[in-house]
């Protein structure tokens, strides 16, 4: 069992997720700290606590963490390691000691509101700069690796367009420079063009941004906001193809791609799906210290 400063022993709750949080689970007991996990199957890891009766999973902990793949829009959380729906109302929070440090990748209005209004401390995991800056390496990845499976063509000498060069942008185009492709970035942000034009990326503005879509092979979004619009979809070849790495809707017309037949993917949370056991290591880095740091 892991003790902190004061003597304060810490009781980690994991109420679902995917391979991801498995990972997080082993390293998470391998280190010491007492772990109970939501769930009905056996996982890995020296003296876990598992069971499927959420109240007992929850029961004393200081630190609950929920999945990155977080809730839909009724908050019922997307992954868990039970077969039944579990959902994060206020029946749930009330489980919860008031001084609980709640961790989730992502949480939609309706989850901040029922939080904020229980007086909840939590964490959105995802929106951390230290786990994004190193989720853009699988990310990134994962995309390279969705492209080369659904073009037909080299990524070496294909006109590629990143649109929006945030830590995924920017990891993105200059992994696909070096793999030879003739890179584009758009974005608006003006650090964010200096570091492009740095890295050997060309550097596009919106204004101008018709004139080149009508050449390009293959689109990157990663800004959650519609920049790959129908206006947009109309200027691209028939043979084009669209990868969306932004959190669901995305950033593309999906039914103006439908409708020119041109190929469009939404492709979010990637580290989960194309990496995950790198991922999960990830997470079982940064955590422990942002316990330290809250305790």
């Amino acid at each position: 069992m892991v003790w902190l400063g004061g003597g304060k022993k810490i009781k980690i709750a994991i109420i679902g997720g995917d391979r991801r949080e498995e990972i997080l689970v082993e390293i998470l007991a391998e280190r010491g700290y007492q772990v109970a996990v939501f769930s009905d199957r056996p996982l890995k890891g020296a003296n876990l606590f598992i069971s499927s009766d959420i109240e007992k999973v929850v029961k004393d902990a200081q630190v609950i963490i929920a999945p990155m793949s977080s809730t839909d829009e009724n908050l019922y959380l997307k992954n868990t390691f039970v077969e039944k729906k579990i959902q994060l109302n206020e029946g749930f929070f009330n489980l919860l000691k008031k001084d609980t440090l709640f961790m989730i990748g992502f949480a939609n209005p309706k989850l901040k509101r029922l939080m904020e209004e229980k007086g909840m401390n939590y964490l959105e995991l995802a929106r951390l700069d230290e786990l994004a800056i190193l989720n853009a390496i699988p990310t990134a990845e994962g995309a390279i690796k969705i492209a080369i499976e659904e073009t037909d063509i080299t990524l070496y000498a294909s006109k590629i367009l990143v649109y929006g060069l945030g830590k995924v942008g920017l990891t993105l185009a200059w992994r696909l420079k070096a793999l030879g492709a003739d890179t584009y970035g758009v974005t608006r942000n003006r650090a964010a063009i200096a570091r492009g034009k740095d890295l050997g990326i060309k550097m596009l503005n919106y204004a101008s941004l018709n004139k080149y879509l009508p050449d390009m092979d293959i689109l990157f979004n990663t800004a959650p906001a519609l920049l790959i619009d129908k206006e947009a979809i109309a200027l691209l070849k028939e043979e084009a193809v669209i990868i969306d790495l932004a959190s669901a809707p995305g950033g593309t017309d999906f039914s103006a791609a439908r409708e020119r037949g041109i190929k469009a993917i939404l492709a979010p949370g990637l580290p989960g799906k194309i990496a995950p056991v790198s991922a999960g290591r990830i997470l079982a880095n940064l955590i422990p210290e942002l316990i330290a740091e809250y305790f």
